[in-house]
C-alpha cells in the first residue's frame, strides 16, 4: 500500500478547509446583507422627520361662523394697526390659520398696545382667535397681560375689542403696592382705568417695613390710574392689624406714583 507523502495530506487538508469555509459563507454572507439593509431601514425610519399635524388643527372658536373652514395655513404672523400714522397695536404669532369670515387663529401670541401716552401694553398666550377686519381678539389658554406703568394680570381667557379688555373668569393681578384677586375684569385701555368685579380680594403692601399691610374685600374694586385713586363698593370689609371695618364705599387717594396712600374715605353705613 502505498504511503502519501506529505505534500499530498497537506492539500487535502487545505482542499477540506477551503470546502468548509465555502458552505460557512454561503450561509452567512446572505444573514449579513439582510442584517445591514435592516441597519440602513431603521436608521432612516427614526432619522427621517415626522410631520406635525397640530398646526393644520384649528384654535376652537365660539366666535366664527360653525360654517367658516380653513383657507391657508401659515408658520408666521405679524399684523401691525395704525392710527393717523402712529402704530397702536401689533399682533405677532406663529401657525397661523385664515378663514374667509376674516378671523384667524393663531398659537404662541404676543400682542402689543401702544397708547398715545406712551403707555405700552403687552399680552402673550399660547392660543388666540384675531379678525383682520375689525381687530378684535379673543386670548386663551393662560393670558398675562403687563403695563409699562406697573400692571399686571394672569387669567384664563380674556377679549379686546380694540378699547376694552374683558373676561368673566378668575383674575389674579398686581397694581402698584396692590395684589390681588377677582372674578371678572374691565380694562378701559384709553382711559387707563381697571374694574375688577365679582368678590374683590386687595392687598396693598406697606411702604415701610415699621406699617401693616391693608386688606379690602368687596364686591367691586376700582383703579382709577389717570385720577390716582381706587374705590371699592358694595359689602366692602377693610382690615389693618386689629382695625376692621365695613361700609358701602371706600376710596383710597394716592401720589403721583401710585403708590404713596395719601387718603383713605369710607362712606355709607360705616
Amino acid at each position: 500500500m502505498p504511503v502519501p507523502n506529505r505534500n499530498s495530506l497537506h492539500s487535502y487538508r487545505v482542499a477540506g478547509d477551503v470546502q468548509r469555509t465555502i458552505r460557512i459563507l454561503r450561509v452567512a454572507l446572505p444573514l449579513v446583507f439582510i442584517g445591514f439593509v435592516l441597519v440602513i431601514a431603521l436608521s432612516w425610519t427614526r432619522g427621517k422627520p415626522k410631520r406635525d399635524k397640530a398646526g393644520t388643527v384649528p384654535v376652537t372658536s365660539t366666535m366664527r361662523p360653525k360654517t367658516d373652514k380653513p383657507s391657508m395655513l401659515s408658520i408666521t404672523f405679524d399684523d401691525t394697526q395704525t392710527i393717523n400714522g402712529r402704530i397702536s397695536s401689533r399682533i405677532r404669532a406663529q401657525r397661523v390659520m385664515a378663514f374667509p369670515s376674516g378671523w384667524n387663529t393663531l398659537e404662541n401670541v404676543q400682542m402689543t398696545i401702544y397708547r398715545a401716552t406712551g403707555l405700552v401694553y403687552n399680552l402673550t398666550c399660547p392660543q388666540a382667535q384675531f379678525n383682520s377686519n375689525t381687530k378684535e381678539s379673543d386670548a386663551k389658554g393662560g393670558v398675562r397681560v403687563t403695563s409699562s406703568d406697573g400692571v399686571e394680570i394672569t387669567t384664563a381667557e380674556i377679549h379686546f375689542d380694540g378699547v376694552h379688555l374683558t373676561n368673566h373668569v378668575a383674575v389674579n393681578f398686581k397694581i402698584d403696592r396692590w395684589t390681588g384677586s377677582g372674578g371678572a375684569l374691565d380694562m378701559d385701555v384709553p382711559g387707563e382705568m381697571l374694574r375688577l368685579y365679582e368678590k374683590v380680594d386687595a392687598t396693598m403692601a406697606p411702604q415701610t417695613p415699621a406699617e401693616s399691610p391693608l386688606n379690602i374685600k368687596g364686591q367691586e374694586g376700582i383703579f382709577r390710574r389717570k385720577e390716582n385713586y381706587a374705590d371699592f363698593t358694595k359689602d366692602v370689609v377693610a382690615t389693618r392689624d386689629s382695625d376692621r371695618f365695613t361700609v358701602d364705599h371706600v376710596v383710597g387717594g394716592f401720589g403721583a406714583d401710585h403708590k404713596a396712600l395719601t387718603v383713605l374715605e369710607g362712606q355709607g353705613h360705616l
